[in-house]
């Protein structure tokens, strides 16, 4: 019996040791007296892998092996590239007692994830709902499929499902996209009492090419993209002529800006920034929609702290879906969206500071001020605050109660929901 466990474990040794390349012959206290020549990649390109990676695995050139460091680089270079084994061999080098290293990516591995999905509930707007679901091979080729009711994001209900496919091209540093979509809206009472003659719409339908390239991509959790592509949409207004049709082309182009620096227990500073630029041409509307957000987070230890800011401007004749909301769970929360303004407006200025704590685990006591502003062109312009608090975890629950800062009484919202 001992003779056999002692076989079956001899094997086992034997098997794990070539399927990590190393060389089951040598001593690792052998292994490390050799010099690192040089370190290679196969199977991938290393132009995919982060710039502080990059420069990591150079500065090993010159240093004394070590296997327990290169199986951690390995470890990192799998989880960057998405592989399903990176596996790491020593090479004999041209000087005397040096090696040569080589990571060895083997596989594509495929990720069936839900990571954009969303449930959520608002006391004034009921409940909002989006299941997507992606399936990516290697940060190569990426599909998603979904299907959403969203009775918060925008003015309206827009109820429907959307499909996506993107491939990954140039060594990831470009991606060729197609997404669709089509949606039904329903209206709040007030939106279509407020609304004119051909202005709200029945459903529509989406399509939309892009090309997103990386133009810059500094150390390990920096990176700069930028997204060009056309929509083309197609609506049926709800208005007394039946089945009236109208289309809707424009070009969009949007910039995001992402930088990362240190980490929670020293403290890690995000910055984030979007701009997104939207021209209408041909068909039936002609319109120029600008949007900016910019965000900053500081987190040490059990403390949080994020600054937010969204400004947007809308000019010329637009479809519906191009007006901005505000009073609901992303801009003015503790406002109602249909009070202060049941046709949306053309143009937002918000901002928002919020304070957490850790609690217990992943759990997280905070609290927010938000303000800013919703109006039309040649309107007033009128300043809103609300503050409000509750609970949220890492994993993305969130419970708030907020208040709306006006004289006169008091009107409490309550706001759940968490993305999964």
């Amino acid at each position: 019996m001992v003779a056999a466990v002692f076989f079956l474990g001899f094997l086992f040794g034997l098997f794990s040791a070539r399927a990590f390349s190393w060389n089951p012959s040598d001593d690792t206290n052998v292994n490390s007296r050799y010099t690192v020549e040089s370190v290679e990649i196969t199977g991938a390109s290393e132009a995919r892998l982060s710039r502080g990676l990059r420069e990591e695995l150079r500065r090993y050139v010159g240093q004394r092996f070590s296997p327990e460091a290169f199986a951690k680089l390995s470890g990192r270079v799998r989880d960057e590239l998405k592989a399903r084994i990176v596996s790491p061999k020593l090479m004999k080098g041209t000087a005397p007692e040096s090696v040569k290293v080589v990571l060895d990516v083997l596989g594509r591995r495929v990720n069936v994830t839900t990571d954009q999905s969303r449930l959520a509930w608002h006391t004034q707007q009921g409940w909002t709902g989006n299941l997507q679901v992606t399936v990516e091979e290697l940060g190569k080729q990426r599909l998603t499929l979904g299907g959403f009711s969203d009775g918060d994001t925008s003015t309206e209900r827009a109820t429907g499902a959307r499909a996506g496919y993107s491939h990954s091209i140039f060594s990831g540093r470009a991606r060729v996209g197609l997404q669709a979509s089509t949606a039904y809206a329903n209206y709040d009472s007030r939106t279509l009492a407020a609304a004119g003659t051909n202005e709200l719409y029945r459903n529509v339908d989406s399509f939309q090419p892009t090309v997103t390239f990386l133009p810059w991509r500094g150390a390990e959790r920096e990176e700069l993209t930028v997204e060009v592509g056309v929509r083309l949409q197609r609506f049926a207004l709800l208005s007394p002529e039946a089945n009236r049709n109208v289309a809707s082309h424009a070009l969009v182009n949007t910039l995001r800006y992402r930088r990362v620096r240190g980490d929670v227990a020293t403290g890690r500073f995000t910055v984030t920034g979007l701009m997104g630029l939207t021209n209408g041409f041909g068909g039936d509307y002609s319109f120029d929609r600008q949007e900016v957000r910019g965000g900053a987070e500081y987190h040490r230890g059990a403390s949080r702290l994020t600054v937010d800011f969204t400004g947007g401007s809308l000019r010329g004749d637009a479809p519906f879906t191009e007006r901005f909301a505000a009073g609901n769970q992303l801009f003015l929360r503790g406002w109602n969206k249909f009070e202060i303004a049941p046709l949306g407006g053309r143009r937002l200025a918000a901002s928002s500071v919020e304070y957490g704590h850790s609690l217990k685990g992943k759990l997280e006591a905070s609290a927010f001020v938000d303000s800013g502003s919703i109006w039309n062109k040649g309107g007033t312009a009128v300043a809103r605050n609300s503050v409000g608090a509750g609970l949220r975890t890492r994993d993305g629950f969130y419970f708030y109660v907020a208040f709306p800062l006006r004289d006169g009484r008091v009107e409490p919202l309550f706001m759940t929901g968490a993305t999964f």
